[in-house]
């Protein structure tokens, strides 16, 4: 145990030999710097944080810069050093106490703590919860892994209905309107095809569905859905109506190029129907109301002879 010879620190070193014992056996990284923040002790765990041999007593500004120069001890990330001493030094002693958690280069994440103490002295106190951190982390990948199943749909990888109520609730959070353009697609007598070829070959025609509709997906803030059976939603935010008919136009041609067999249709082949609706969007309701316009005209599709994608003027395009 060695304390800085500091004579105007004698009552700190009088605190400190008291519990010095404790400190040093501990397993907590501990300093004391002075009113000047000059480090009057500090045990082993904590020069080991620092680039300053066991004994030597510099200023947290000289520890913070030449843990920065040589990357040892605590992570900072600021470009410019001295900015950061001046923001960090402007915390310090603000507070009675405070808490916060740092990573170090070595790898491992510390909990610190600073105490003032009487005459302006500053106690720091560092907890390696680096398990602790790794256990909440892999806590949170299961967590974060576990929603985004909740919100794919197994069959397609698409989202399901559950991923657009949260992308409904982004929307609403954004609080400003978008421009949304909203595509309903639907499979044309995927029923009688179902029936003939079996649930096998109907979920491998719309895992091939669905793989058409990704591909045609080149525009940015394009979400595919997949709200159940054969009924796709891709939703489109900021896109014009012009370019959503061309992602429609890409969707019905990928899907006709796959030339997927349909035992009980003219064609032979499976087609689709699709019902495009645009609007800005201000709340929940006026979202609403667009996934009813693109339903509405898929179905105004569906009546026109199918393998048609109708706009929101009623325009049909076979």
């Amino acid at each position: 145990m060695v304390f800085s010879s500091n004579d105007s620190t004698g009552q700190l070193a009088e605190i400190l030999l008291v519990t010095a014992r404790l400190f040093d056996n501990s397993g907590a990284a501990i300093s004391l710097f002075d009113d000047q923040d000059r480090l009057l002790y500090g045990n082993t765990q904590y020069y080991d944080l620092i680039c300053h041999p066991q004994g030597t007593y510099p200023y947290w500004p000289d520890i913070v810069r030449d843990n920065y120069a040589k990357s040892q001890g605590l992570i900072i990330g600021a470009d410019d050093i001295e900015l950061w001493i001046e923001a960090a030094l402007a915390k310090r002693r603000v507070q009675a106490y405070r808490q916060f958690e740092v990573d170090a280069w070595d790898g491992r994440w510390l909990l610190m703590t600073e105490t003032q103490i009487q005459d302006g002295g500053l106690l720091d106190i560092g907890v390696d919860i680096t398990e602790a951190k790794n256990i909440t982390t892999a806590l949170k990948q299961e967590y974060e892994n576990a929603l985004v199943k909740a919100e794919t749909d197994l069959l397609t990888d698409m989202g399901n209905r559950h991923a657009l109520e949260r992308l409904r609730n982004i929307l609403m959070s954004k609080g400003r309107h978008f421009q949304v353009t909203a595509l309903m697609i639907d499979i044309d007598q995927f029923k009688p095809y179902n029936d003939t070829l079996g649930h096998l070959q109907g979920d491998l025609c719309l895992r091939q569905v669905a793989q058409s509709i990704r591909n045609s997906l080149r525009v940015s803030e394009a979400y595919p859905i997949r709200l159940g059976g054969d009924e796709f939603l891709v939703l489109m935010l900021g896109a014009p109506l012009s370019l959503a008919q061309q992602v429609a136009r890409k969707i019905r041609s990928s899907v006709r190029k796959s030339a997927i067999p349909h035992p009980t249709t003219g064609s032979g082949l499976i087609t689709l129907s699709m019902g495009l609706a645009s609007r800005e969007i201000a709340d929940s309701e006026s979202l609403s109301l667009l996934l009813k316009d693109a339903d509405d005209a898929l179905y105004q599709a569906k009546r026109s002879g199918r393998d048609c994608i109708i706009d929101p003027q009623g325009c049909s395009e076979s």
